[in-house]
C-alpha cells in the first residue's frame, strides 16, 4: 500500500507587510508514486507552497511533512530524497555544461564519480550529450532548460518537484520532457509534483490536480473529475462562410444560448445536438444557408481552470465542494 510522501495539514504562510496570507489553510496529501499537477494563476501561492515542501521557508501555522519529517527542523530526513527543478537557476556561463554539473554535485555533497553515470544517462535521454562540452552561454534556451532538469536529477529522487519544466521548449521538447517524467514514474516509482502554465501537460500526465487560488485549495481531484464537475459540453456548428455563421449565431442568441462565431465555425455554449439541431436546421433552411456539420466538444482542463478562477474569486459551487471534501 502506497504511503504519503507529502502531508500538509492546515498550513498557512504569512509575510510581513502583506495583508493576506500567501497560503491560507491548505491541506493535502501526495501518495508515493503519484504525479500531482499544481495549478493556479500567478500569485496564487504555488511558489510559496513549493518553498515550504523544500524547507526553504516554514509555515506560519499548520504542519507539513515530507517522508514523515519536518523539512525545516529535520532537513536531512526530509530533503535527501527531493530533486527540484526550478524555473531559473544560476550557471557559470564561462564553464561548460559538464563542469556546471560537476560543481552542482560538489555543492550537494555528491561524488561526481558516483553521480556521473546516472547524470550522463539523463542527459542522453534528454538529447543533451553533444551539448555537455559547450560553454553554457553558447547553449540555446531549450538546452539550458533541459540542463536544469539534469542538474535536479544528479541522483534518482524519491520526490521530483518540477516548476515550469517546459518553459522555453518547443512542442517536441515538451513531449520529450513528458516522456522522461513518465519513465521516472513508471520504471522507478518517482513521485512528481509538477506545476506548469501548459495546462494540457498536467491534464495528460497527472493522476490528480491541486487547484489553488488566493492561497486556498479550490479542488484536488483527477483532471477528468474536474472536467465533469466544472466543465460542460458544447455544440460546434460548421458552416461554409461567415454569412451562414452569422445566421447560426443569431438563432443561438435568440434561443438563449451564448454563441462564439468564427469564419467557418460557431461554438454554442451549453447546447446539445439533440435539443437544438432540428430547430436550428429549420431556421437555416428558412434563411437559405446550409449547415456543413455538427459536433459536440467537451471543455478542456484549461477551460475548466479559467472558469474556476474567473475574476480571482471562488464560486459558491467551489466553496461548497471544498467544504465537503
Amino acid at each position: 500500500m502506497a504511503s504519503d510522501v507529502v502531508t500538509a495539514v492546515n498550513i498557512t504562510k504569512r509575510y510581513r507587510r502583506k495583508a493576506t496570507p500567501a497560503v491560507d489553510g491548505v491541506s493535502f496529501e501526495i501518495a508515493e508514486g503519484e504525479t500531482v499537477g499544481l495549478l493556479g494563476p500567478n500569485g496564487a501561492g504555488k511558489t510559496t507552497l513549493i518553498k515550504m515542501i523544500c524547507g526553504v521557508t516554514a509555515p506560519s501555522e499548520g504542519t507539513i511533512r515530507v517522508f514523515g519529517a519536518d523539512p525545516v527542523r529535520e532537513p536531512v530526513a526530509a530533503k535527501t530524497g527531493i530533486g527540484a527543478m526550478h524555473q531559473t537557476g544560476p550557471y557559470d556561463e564561462m564553464l561548460s555544461a559538464l563542469d556546471n554539473l560537476r560543481i552542482a554535485a560538489r555543492f550537494r555533497g555528491l561524488s561526481w564519480r558516483a553521480a556521473r553515470p546516472w547524470a550522463l544517462e539523463v542527459a542522453e535521454y534528454l538529447g543533451l550529450t553533444e551539448a555537455l562540452p559547450r560553454l553554457v552561454f553558447q547553449l540555446s534556451g531549450g538546452q539550458r532548460q533541459r540542463l536544469q532538469l539534469v542538474r535536479a536529477l544528479l541522483t534518482l529522487p524519491k520526490l521530483l518537484i518540477l516548476d515550469e519544466p517546459s518553459a522555453g521548449l518547443d512542442v517536441a521538447g515538451r513531449h520529450q520532457v513528458e516522456r522522461f517524467v513518465r519513465w521516472l514514474r513508471d520504471d522507478f516509482g518517482v513521485t512528481v509534483l509538477w506545476t506548469s502554465h501548459h495546462i494540457d501537460e498536467l491534464e495528460r500526465n497527472s493522476q490528480r490536480v491541486l487547484v489553488i487560488d488566493q492561497g486556498r485549495v479550490l479542488r484536488f481531484a483527477h483532471p477528468r473529475d474536474l472536467v465533469r464537475e466544472f466543465g460542460g459540453a458544447h455544440l460546434v456548428v460548421t458552416v461554409d462562410d461567415a454569412v451562414a455563421g452569422k445566421v447560426v449565431a443569431e438563432w443561438a442568441e435568440t434561443a438563449g444560448f451564448t454563441a462564439m462565431p468564427g469564419d467557418t465555425e460557431v461554438r454554442i455554449e451549453g447546447a446539445s445536438a439533440r435539443d437544438v439541431l432540428a430547430p436550428l436546421a429549420r431556421h437555416c433552411t428558412d434563411r437559405g444557408v446550409a449547415i456543413a456539420g455538427v459536433s459536440t466538444v467537451t471543455d478542456s482542463l484549461e477551460q475548466v481552470f479559467l472558469r474556476m478562477t474567473e475574476n480571482g474569486h471562488l464560486t459558491d459551487r467551489t466553496e461548497e465542494q471544498v467544504s465537503a471534501a
